[in-house]
């Protein structure tokens, strides 16, 4: 209890000063919102479940969506390493959040806090025509390590929460890539592989996939409905909705993180493989299983250079939190789910359609300790 009163006391001395800093016309304009979300009443908290312990079903909620691991097939689980044993335990995890900006510099999640820097006419977010009927669009990104359910004390305090810093990850502006689609294909040269009629038609399958389920991580180039990750840049060739390139561009962020984490260690924060091997799942060992459900912290998650997008549900949190649970899935959606019936309040002619930020879920197999060594001192 001492840590949360610590952790909001904490939580409303920074949004008071970063309110006080955006509202300086100086400082970040009207270009740069307010958006510090309500994590009580924005975030779609029914997102974690379903929570399973020891392969059993223990809660559900109305956003139960979930697919099978072979940490379901387990009723006991053992940890070497850390002298640990247990029950095996899955649900879906707080850990990221991700905005979509428009004006560079500008942390709309931070409360409008703006970076004063000095930016270029092209690093500003544009929608425009390519040609009839058919728009494009440029947005920056910023990702943030925000494991609220930790930090709200909402799990137990133990290996399977995720215990970082809120912090920001990464943010575009600082990515000469970013707005480059030719050095960032450079940068990751797997998108030449996928940049043809084929690789765009298995676009229709994976979003088939997630509109009534999971999208499919062997289509790992694209996002189902929202369009390709990769390139995995700002720009986006088809702009179909303010939403739906929102949605986008926090997967190429959530894409990018993995990535660069394993590559060159940008990161860091843990953006590795958070949940076991699905039943037949080729290439994926019992080694792995067991590295994820012992794993400490993120930083100790198996590697994984191209992002298993089974791996999250995403929510979005403004300019309109999408709370709602009517819908399939509820209020957070797979990769690739068309966000065609999620979009009310977020465009033209209502003010806050260019700025969008989201809560990324994480699915969480891990190996809660019934005995461990912190219960023999």
């Amino acid at each position: 209890m001492k840590r949360l009163m610590q952790t909001i006391l904490a939580a409303c001395m920074l949004v008071m000063s970063l309110q006080a800093r955006s509202a300086d016309p100086a400082a970040g304009g009207v270009l740069c919102p307010n958006k510090f979300p309500d994590f009580i009443n924005d975030v779609c908290w029914s997102c974690m479940f379903p929570f399973k312990l020891a392969g059993l079903q223990m809660a559900t909620g109305q956003d139960g969506e979930d697919f099978a691991t072979n940490a379901d097939s387990s009723s006991t689980c053992v940890c070497e390493n850390a002298l640990k044993a247990g029950l095996p335990v899955s649900f879906w995890e707080m850990a990221y959040m991700v905005d979509v900006h428009t004006e560079p510099g500008c942390l709309p999640t931070l409360a409008g806090l703006k970076l004063d820097l000095e930016w270029s006419s092209e690093n500003y977010g544009v929608i425009g025509d390519r040609e009839p009927r058919r728009k494009y669009a440029y947005r920056n990104a910023a990702y943030y390590v925000a494991p609220m359910m930790y930090l709200l004390e909402m799990v137990l305090d133990d290996a399977c929460s995720d215990r970082s810093a809120f912090d920001v990850g990464w943010t575009s502006e600082f990515d000469p890539s970013w707005g480059d689609d030719e050095l960032a294909m450079i940068k990751m040269p797997v998108a030449f592989a996928f940049g043809n009629l084929a690789g765009a038609m298995a676009a229709g399958i994976d979003s088939a996939a997630a509109m009534i389920g999971f999208p499919k991580n062997e289509i790992f180039w694209q996002a189902g409905s929202w369009g390709p990750i990769y390139p995995i840049t700002g720009n986006v060739a088809v702009h179909k909705s303010p939403d739906n390139t929102g949605h986008l561009l926090a997967t190429r962020m959530l894409a990018e993180a993995h990535a660069m984490d394993e590559m060159a260690e940008l990161f860091g924060k843990g953006s590795g493989r958070s949940y076991a091997c699905e039943p037949g799942e080729i290439g994926c060992t019992a080694q792995i299983t067991k590295q994820v459900m012992c794993a400490a912290t993120p930083l100790q998650f198996p590697e994984q250079l191209i992002m298993l997008k089974k791996q999250y549900k995403i929510q979005r949190l403004f300019p309109t939190p999408y709370t709602w649970k009517t819908m399939l899935g509820g209020c957070c959606t797979p990769i690739g789910r068309s966000t065609a019936l999620r979009e009310q309040m977020t465009n033209v002619p209502l003010s806050g359609f260019k700025d969008f930020g989201y809560s990324v879920f994480r699915k969480r197999d891990c190996c809660a300790g019934v005995i461990s060594p912190s219960l023999l001192q």
